[in-house]
């Protein structure tokens, strides 16, 4: 899977001969170079920033199954372009829409449970690395993942999830080095850096499960947990949750370790902390780097990106088909 990722401001996005040219802002012509971009093989654009697009690079990217995913300045989805061929998904729409609760439950118990491994794999070793002895932490993760197998009822598992996922991030604050000043997640604005690089890479990891869930020809509107999310996409945040560590917070971790990334990169103000422009690209750079690492999966290695279709299509499988769901280990 490739993806072009647009950041900055001030670019114009258009059509030339069938190729999509990325031409730099006007302040900046003879200084930078126009980017071409090979529609072929092009899979999902995000774009991030106020720049210019013409219909006509709309047109070549819809006809050719391209979904554009439009990013606000903290990386989250703002909007949706996909072309009317993916819109089969509406007919799964009614079976989705009525799946028994019991079947729902089942599913969710799944991917809370795997969930919530992952998050404690991660843990486990950034602080195997960190030399910080025995991981308390982890212990109570796990027993987290043991209670969502039993539990009898979504908003229990609802519950199971929220104290896990505060549980990890607790942890994390034993890791990350003092000056980033990260004292727990924050989102609804992220007051520090690594709140700051998280939500920003979960934007972008968005975009991509929900291009996963569509090519698998399913709603992102019917959930299995997140039955109403703020109203927006729940299957994507529950799909999203088995990959938001071995993605995002295992990049994120990596760059401050390997002292890629530094504090004076942020703007911190009462609204909220900024990542700076020049670190954005950088940084949705290693995003998609990662997204095309290779990991051990089904007796091969993949990208992850090939990963999430398969899962995707487990997950279809599973909704549409009756069958059985195991979600992604990390490992």
């Amino acid at each position: 899977m490739s993806i072009c990722c647009i950041t900055g401001y001030g670019k114009r996005i258009r059509n030339e001969k069938g190729l999509i040219i990325i031409d730099p802002p006007v302040q900046e012509n003879g200084k930078a170079e126009k980017a071409i971009v090979n529609p072929d093989g092009l899979s999902l654009v995000l774009i991030n920033g106020d720049h210019g697009i013409s219909t006509s690079a709309i047109r070549i990217l819809l006809n050719r199954g391209i979904e554009m995913v439009l990013l606000d300045d903290r990386g989250m989805p703002s909007g949706f372009l996909f072309p009317c061929a993916k819109c089969t998904m509406i007919e799964n729409m009614a079976w989705q829409s009525t799946l028994p609760e019991k079947k729902r439950l089942i599913i969710a118990r799944a991917m809370v449970g795997q969930a919530v491994r992952n998050k404690m794999s991660l843990l486990a070793s950034v602080w195997k690395n960190a030399g910080k002895g025995e991981c308390r932490a982890c212990a109570e993760l796990s027993r987290f993942a043991e209670r969502a197998k039993k539990t009898e009822f979504l908003s229990d598992l609802l519950g199971i999830e929220g104290m896990a996922t505060r549980m990890y991030y607790r942890a994390l604050t034993e890791i990350v080095p003092k000056p980033f000043g990260f004292h727990g997640r924050t989102r609804h604005p992220p007051r520090d850096p690594v709140n700051s690089l998280m939500s920003y890479g979960y934007g972008i990891l968005y975009g991509v499960i929900r291009m996963a869930l569509l090519k698998a020809k399913l709603s992102p509107f019917y959930g299995v947990l997140h039955a109403d999310y703020r109203k927006q996409e729940p299957l994507v945040y529950d799909f999203i949750e088995e990959f938001r560590q071995p993605i995002v917070d295992r990049t994120v971790l990596t760059l401050i370790n390997h002292k890629q990334v530094d504090p004076s990169e942020f703007e911190i103000t009462p609204a909220g902390c900024r990542i700076a422009t020049s670190l954005k690209r950088s940084y949705a750079e290693a995003v998609l780097s990662r997204l095309d690492a290779r990991y051990e999966y089904a007796g091969q290695r993949q990208p992850f990106s090939s990963v999430i279709d398969v899962q995707a299509r487990h997950l279809a499988a599973a909704l549409l088909k009756q069958k059985a769901y195991r979600p992604f280990a990390y490992r």
